[in-house]
């Protein structure tokens, strides 16, 4: 069994409280909890849903809310005295606890098994800070775990990364009081995080709602069966064709999984719900309710930065579970949203 840096780990537990399926930080802004396996999968089925390559898109997004939360959290010591030394063994704590692994700011290389495009914009994130300067970053993958990077300074004067972009989803979330119940079972290797023998990273959800905020001016590539049958009533163009790649993302991340996953009833719901998505902080239905339908479920959700992921598992989760293509209504109703998943064999 891999041990636990105490440290990294005292710093974590101490970072994050769980609140309503969220994990969230000191500032209530929100993270989850990536299998890294998963967190590829997910990737590449999302890129197969947008007929632009994103890897850049990806690393951008990363890079601005790293700087960021960085400048939030005043993580880059100042003052004169062993400022460097200071400066890199504060980025070393920083991605060892959240399981990012290793960056060396003085060799310009990562030890990580975090997907290149994040790792660059995390580095590229932290080189600006200890620099104080813009830079554009190329990066080569040498092996599974190690990541060279090329940075050269740019002439770029750009603004501070503000906050995430809001989208109409996204509501501003508590802080909560008690740490992840999670966390007690990772593992700390010193440099990065598992969950039973299997890696996984914390990655904050800010990231990903820039990475949806600019695809939403790019095309998706579902069918006509699927843009019929997963309605959006009354959302924007934009928004709705980012809803339904991420939505259409996790169905091919759950499907082509191994999660057993099934549905007797509608009361099935709440321990798959705990298992699958509570604990690792993509948030839970506020209420779940049977449809006149067979296997006909409806969902209310509070509005959150996770929005878009938590409809796509419990899309993906119900075609897990009953083995069937879905037809589904997400529709905002006041301050909350309700989603009716049912059978698109009905439907036809």
């Amino acid at each position: 069994m891999a041990r636990r840096d105490q440290s990294a780990f005292d710093t974590l537990v101490g970072s994050f409280t769980h609140l309503n399926g969220h994990i969230v930080d000191q500032h209530s802004e929100p993270w989850v909890l990536w299998h890294t396996t998963d967190l590829y999968a997910w990737w590449h089925s999302f890129e197969d849903q947008c007929q632009t390559p994103l890897g850049r898109k990806l690393m951008n997004a990363f890079a601005d809310h790293e700087e960021y939360l960085l400048n939030l959290n005043a993580t880059l010591p100042s003052g004169w005295f062993s400022k460097k030394r200071r400066q890199h063994e504060a980025i070393q704590h920083r991605w060892s606890t959240h399981g990012w692994g290793g960056f060396d700011v003085f060799k310009n290389s990562a030890s990580t098994l975090l997907f290149s495009p994040i790792a660059a914009g995390l580095a590229l994130a932290t080189v600006e800070g200890v620099s104080e300067q813009r830079h554009k970053v190329e990066w080569t993958q040498l092996n599974q775990r190690m990541i060279q990077f090329e940075f050269s300074p740019s002439d770029t004067r750009l603004p501070s990364a503000p906050p995430p972009p809001r989208l109409p989803w996204t509501h501003p979330l508590d802080h909560g009081l008690q740490s992840p119940h999670v966390f007690s079972e990772l593992q700390h290797n010193g440099t990065e995080l598992s969950l039973e023998g299997e890696v996984v990273c914390m990655l904050p959800v800010g990231a990903f709602t820039r990475l949806l905020h600019t695809c939403r001016a790019y095309p998706h590539a579902l069918g006509k069966e699927h843009q019929d049958s997963w309605q959006t009533p009354g959302m924007e163009a934009g928004d709705r064709s980012v809803m339904l790649m991420v939505v259409s993302s996790m169905s091919g991340l759950v499907g082509r999984g191994e999660r057993p996953i099934y549905l007797e009833s509608h009361k099935s719901w709440n321990s798959l719900i705990e298992h699958y998505l509570i604990q690792f902080g993509w948030g839970a239905p506020s209420s779940i309710e049977p449809l006149d339908s067979e296997h006909g479920v409806r969902f209310f959700l509070s509005p959150t930065a996770t929005f878009p992921f938590l409809v796509g598992w419990l899309v993906a989760m119900w075609e897990r579970g009953y083995g069937i293509p879905s037809k589904f209504s997400l529709e905002e109703e006041g301050s909350n949203w309700v989603l009716d998943i049912e059978s698109r064999h009905a439907y036809n």
